[in-house]
């Protein structure tokens, strides 16, 4: 049975493993903490992914010649990324911005050959979607899920034109929450440096301090 319910006609059904080649991440002893650089290549890690998107702010660096070693564990543009420890089943598409970068221990890249990439991101996390990771999860103070295992999620596929607009009006939902987060980030960093100005006095405009 469809984690959705009743498959639609013309619509097919498959598992993650036979749409994406699917990878985990490199041991924890790959990167040493003096491999790390600040100028070096990011190495995604499950704390940076949150909201379907990889929070580059805090991305850990790799020195350039110890990512070189780590080749076959970096992500291009339309990969996804899922957590496969701790919080499991958490992801992010990668968009250009990440291409090339590498992706730590705690993570597993999918790789869509037969889907769409960004339809497959919203796919996996849908609600549906994720309750199967979690159950499949292994362990007790840090659950875990598997490559293998995840291969095995079940994936609605409707025809791929009707992937493409699924995927194109999430993602412009995408773009206008970012910009929201942005404004409503810049708003409470306004309201911050106006409260120290009103509170010392320093009142901007038509507000006066009391006299």
């Amino acid at each position: 049975m469809s984690l959705l319910g009743v498959v639609p006609e013309g619509w097919a059904e498959s598992r993650l493993g036979d749409v994406a080649d699917i990878r985990s991440g490199p041991s924890g002893a790959a990167v040493r903490p003096h491999d790390r650089s600040p100028d070096g290549v990011g190495m995604i890690a499950p704390k940076d992914v949150r909201d379907g998107r990889v929070q580059t702010d805090a991305v850990s660096r790799v020195r350039a010649d110890v990512a070189a070693t780590l080749a076959s564990y970096t992500v291009v543009v339309d990969d996804i990324l899922v957590t496969r420890t701790g919080t499991v089943g958490r992801l992010a598409w990668i968009p250009a911005t990440c291409d090339g970068w590498l992706f730590s221990t705690g993570m597993m890249r999918v790789r869509p050959y037969q889907v769409v990439s960004r339809y497959l991101a919203y796919y996996l996390a849908l609600p549906e979607a994720q309750e199967w990771v979690r159950r499949r999860a292994r362990g007790t103070a840090v659950p875990s899920i598997s490559a293998a295992v995840l291969a095995g999620l079940p994936v609605m596929l409707p025809p791929h034109h009707y992937q493409q607009e699924v995927a194109g009006a999430l993602a412009l939902l995408d773009e206008q929450a970012e910009v929201h987060d942005a404004l409503s980030r810049l708003a409470g960093r306004t309201r911050d440096r106006l409260a120290g100005m009103l509170m010392r006095g320093e009142s901007p405009g038509r507000l006066a301090p009391p006299g």
